[in-house]
């Protein structure tokens, strides 16, 4: 049996391009609905979980920094309630890439 050495390198590279290389401008961010005051938003890399409500909205998950201001649209397009709570579950970029935008957001 032949080892499939490239394969595995080529999966590696493609999955370390850094989010500058990446083009965001296509990039729709989608909400779905998935029950009272619980949405998901879809757009490029992980997922983003959105609770709120009569207070706050609470993020889990950011996605990439280009994607902040689709993604605050799609958010505006559920609450007009400021986001106060990001949760990043894990240090990858698209998961955390916005955290900075969004602490640098006035409440």
């Amino acid at each position: 049996m032949k080892p499939m050495r490239g394969v595995i390198v080529a999966c590696a590279v493609g999955l370390a391009a850094p989010a500058s290389a990446q083009n965001f401008d296509s990039v729709k961010v989608q909400v779905v609905p998935v029950s009272s005051g619980i949405a998901m938003l879809v757009g490029a890399g992980g997922n983003i979980a959105v609770s709120y409500g009569d207070d706050a909205v609470f993020l889990v998950d950011d996605q990439f920094a280009p994607l902040s201001p689709k993604i605050l649209a799609a958010v505006a397009s559920l609450s007009a309630k400021p986001v106060r709570f990001v949760l990043s579950t894990h240090w990858h970029g698209d998961h955390t890439g916005a955290t900075s935008p969004w602490a640098r957001r006035e409440p």
